[in-house]
């Protein structure tokens, strides 16, 4: 099995630690070492049976030769700073596939995303690096999600869909067919999105509007 550490020890990384658990009950894949967490008052504790290693600096101090890890922060513009952070360190970026997930072989997935439970994508849909996409969620055919952008519990994301870099998306959110929301933008939860959206707005509402 491979060595795996999970980065952040929050709610997130509670939850990707149970996700790696359920992968290794379908087939023995990881060895969770632990997790990675800058925060001093969790270092040395124990959350769910799985031990907070320490700082990055323990990755230095491990001499392990290859260690896998995954960024567990929902929020986009944090996760894009762990992970420039963590860029230093010999990591691998690891993507967790849940085995209840549907996931089209035609289509594309970077490293480090975290695919949970029950969620659906269809064909030929291109996923970046560092994309979490939360349980129940639904990708349409030919959509594109770009890097660090997290979907939360119960997405839709319609056909033609192109999400672009560091968004995020609230819980039962949804986007039509053949729209657009740009850059490191914020869709509120439950919003539906009709028209495209521009760079780092927050849309709320149905139908969605800028605020």
């Amino acid at each position: 099995m491979k060595d795996i550490v999970i980065i952040g020890a929050g709610g997130l990384g509670k939850e990707v630690a149970q996700l790696i658990k359920e992968i290794n009950k379908d087939k023995k894949t990881w060895n969770l070492l632990g997790f990675i967490d800058e925060t001093v008052e969790k270092q040395g504790s124990v959350i769910n049976d799985t031990p907070v290693l320490g700082s990055f600096d323990w990755l230095l101090k491990s001499r392990k030769n290859k260690i896998w890890t995954v960024c567990a922060l929902g929020n986009p513009r944090d996760k894009y700073n762990i992970i420039q952070k963590a860029s230093a360190y010999p990591v691998n970026y690891a993507t967790l596939i849940h085995p209840d997930a549907k996931v089209n072989k035609y289509s594309e997935l970077g490293s480090g995303c975290i695919i949970c439970c029950n969620s659906f994508i269809s064909v030929n849909t291109k996923i970046g690096n560092h994309v979490c996409i939360n349980p129940g969620c639904g990708i349409g055919h030919d959509t594109i999600i770009e890097d660090y952008t997290s979907l939360y519990w119960n997405v839709t994301l319609s056909g033609n869909v192109c999400i672009h870099e560091g968004c995020e998306i609230g819980s039962k959110a949804i986007v039509i067919q053949k729209k657009t929301v740009g850059k490191w933008s914020i869709i509120g939860a439950g919003a539906v999105i009709i028209r495209d959206l521009p760079e780092n707005c927050t849309a709320v509402g149905v139908p969605g509007r800028t605020i």
